[in-house]
């Protein structure tokens, strides 16, 4: 498929002998359905030719359109011309769905669903078939007719009802609340800090599931049961069924867990918080997953999982949660508070005169990196919540002036420093307690580097371990571990000088 190819959609829907027609446009970045352009046809009207003209206006109304801003109200209403039926829930039981498509080189794909399952992948679909570019408005109008035809026929095989369910995702629409839109999927988050937990819903926010503490929970103290926790999940599930999409601004979106807390702020809150979701599935199932504290809630990523049947109390839903929890205290038990804790391995490094150092591998989240430096022997990186790095740990083999106190090498080693970060405003300077003897500088931009002298070595050189911290204004503590480590790790290291060389 071509890199930059974007496909147009519309959406084909067969109620009794009409059709109607809408196209998809893009809002927010997503391909939502819109009635600002429909064409509704019934009896006599259906011909090939008719529907096949219908879609190439759409196409055409898509491409002129470009992007729209689509209220909530909108999206969920866009079906209803020309229906009998009031709800999205009974059109959908009741109507025959086709989408259509473009596809690279301008050719067009039309796909055909089974009746009530609410289909939208290619893959779902009992029949498809592509018009090739070019194509005729009666040769467009025909192959929908032809897809129609193939629903038909599948009805007659398997009945009038289809698939006998209803389905877990119907495109974009949402009427009235959950029961409107049969989407059957719920989630509840559950958040423990310390004795108290917090529960909140996720509901649908353009399109995206985002918790909102519109309704919320919070649990403390010894007294708390299982029954007590699970009356609030399901009040929680209640709520998410009856409010359907809401349109929440990024201050709620951003506030929501600041119900009961003592953080101030969403990074120590989740530091701190042990998290469990549970997902209900209509008329099926609930499933709980714990996971470890401070990750994030990937599939896959679970310390624990276990399900609920639905219909069960709300004391057998409650224990699950607590099962979850004795799981998560399991787990810390094992790998500690942080996640991915672990004993840093021991590193042996060369140098340029066969010598060796040998030290320990930092902690405090510090990871190893390769670094593109000629310079640097060993480099390890702290990354953020967002990914990116905030901090380096490396050691490295620079030149030193010979004096006792290395002469003008500090300013070299600072220039290079500088070029990223702006001139130094402060420098300290002082020989440890233990050793080593160390520097460290502080820029105008809040960032700070930390050097650690290991040793002088022969023929103009030393090596160093050096701490390089972005911003450790915004992260004050962080930055007293860092050192603190780097000056563990600096102790630790010793020197293992190379043969020396002998004339044969």
């Amino acid at each position: 498929m071509e890199p930059d190819f974007d496909p147009k959609f519309i959406s084909v829907n067969r109620e009794g002998d009409r059709l109607l027609i809408l196209p998809c446009v893009k809002c927010w970045g997503t391909n939502r359905t819109t009635d600002r352009y429909f064409v509704s046809l019934r009896g006599s009207e259906v011909t090939p030719e008719r529907v096949g003209e219908s879609m190439l206006n759409m196409f055409s109304f898509i491409e002129h359109a470009g992007s729209l801003e689509l209220s909530l109200e909108e999206q969920e209403n866009c079906w209803k011309h020309d229906t009998r039926y009031k709800t999205w829930r009974a059109f959908a039981r009741n109507n025959d769905l086709l989408w259509v498509s473009t596809s690279p080189g301008g050719r067009y794909l039309v796909c055909a669903y089974a009746p009530r399952s609410g289909g939208d992948d290619p893959g779902d679909s009992i029949w498809h078939a592509i018009v090739p570019a070019g194509a005729s408005a009666r040769e467009l109008g025909q192959a929908v007719m032809d897809a129609y035809a193939a629903i038909d026929e599948w009805k007659r095989a398997r009945g009038e009802r289809g698939v006998n369910r209803a389905p877990y995702r119907v495109q974009d629409y949402q009427v009235e609340g959950k029961e409107a839109n049969d989407m059957g999927v719920m989630t509840v988050s559950v958040n423990r800090e310390g004795n108290r937990i917090l529960l909140l819903p996720y509901v649908e926010c353009w399109g995206v599931d985002r918790l909102t503490d519109r309704f919320f929970a919070s649990l403390k103290g010894p007294g708390v049961t299982a029954g007590d926790i699970g009356k609030a999940a399901m009040d929680a599930f209640a709520f998410i069924e009856r409010t359907g999409p809401l349109e929440l601004s990024l201050e709620e979106q951003e506030n929501c867990w600041r119900h009961d807390t003592k953080y101030k702020t969403w990074r120590a809150f989740a530091r701190n918080n042990d998290f469990v979701d549970v997902t209900y599935y209509e008329d099926d199932h609930y499933c709980i997953c714990a996971y470890p504290p401070r990750t994030r809630d990937l599939v896959g990523d679970e310390v624990w999982r276990g399900t609920v049947p639905a219909g069960a109390s709300a004391e057998e839903l409650g224990q699950a949660v607590l099962d979850a929890y004795a799981a998560v205290d399991e787990w810390k038990k094992t790998h500690g508070r942080r996640a991915g804790r672990h004993e840093p391995v021991a590193r042996r490094v060369g140098l340029c005169d066969g010598g060796e150092v040998l030290l320990p591998g930092p902690r405090e989240g510090f990871e190893e990196r390769t670094s593109a430096a000629g310079e640097v022997l060993l480099a390890f990186e702290h990354t953020g919540r967002d990914g990116d790095p905030v901090a380096s740990l490396y050691l490295a083999e620079a030149e030193w002036d010979e004096g006792p106190d290395g002469g003008e090498a500090w300013d070299e080693w600072l220039e290079r420093w500088e070029e990223e970060n702006g001139p130094a405003r402060s420098v300290s300077r002082e020989p440890c307690a233990e050793g080593p003897f160390t520097r460290r500088w502080t820029a105008r931009n809040g960032s700070c580097l930390t050097v650690a002298l290991l040793a002088p070595r022969s023929g103009g050189l030393a090596v160093m371990l050096c701490l390089d911290a972005a911003r450790p204004g915004r992260r004050a503590k962080a930055t007293e571990r860092w050192e603190g480590e780097l000056l563990r790790v600096a102790r630790a290291a010793t020197i293992q000088p190379g043969k020396p060389e002998t004339d044969e």
